[in-house]
């Protein structure tokens, strides 16, 4: 999904950023009817971007995923701006699978915590968190 955004993503489209990545990705991800594409859920007081719940009605699911999008501009990026945005998101991430909510919403899944941080419309790293 990353390769496609940055393949039909425009100068224009960095100008908005995270929200445009966002929007691309919603889209995308609703097309799979596996998982059930919640985005902005609130979780401990913050929303993760996405939660990829199980969709139990029409499958047997074993996983589910919270999915956490970072976005700096080409303009503003610098490998130390980059590590602390990343510092930011784990902490985030692992706050947000904590949440008493979770266990309910994954249905008994193996939970995955997958965060994508972009430099324009590059992604630059990618890592599911442990």
């Amino acid at each position: 999904m990353a390769d496609c955004y940055k393949q039909l993503s425009s100068v224009r489209d960095s100008i908005e950023g995270e929200r445009n990545i966002q929007g691309f990705f919603l889209a995308y991800l609703s097309l799979n009817s596996y998982y059930i594409t919640a985005p902005e859920v609130e979780l401990n007081h913050g929303y993760c971007d996405f939660f990829l719940l199980p969709n139990m009605t029409h499958y047997q699911a074993n996983h589910s995923y919270i999915l956490e999008l970072k976005y700096l501009s080409k303009a503003e990026y610098t490998e130390e701006k980059a590590a602390k945005q990343w510092a930011e998101a784990v902490e985030q991430i692992n706050g947000y699978a904590v949440a008493p909510r979770v266990e309910a919403l994954r249905q008994g899944t193996q939970m995955h915590k997958i965060i994508m941080q972009f430099c324009g419309w590059e992604l630059v790293r990618m890592e599911e968190i442990e």
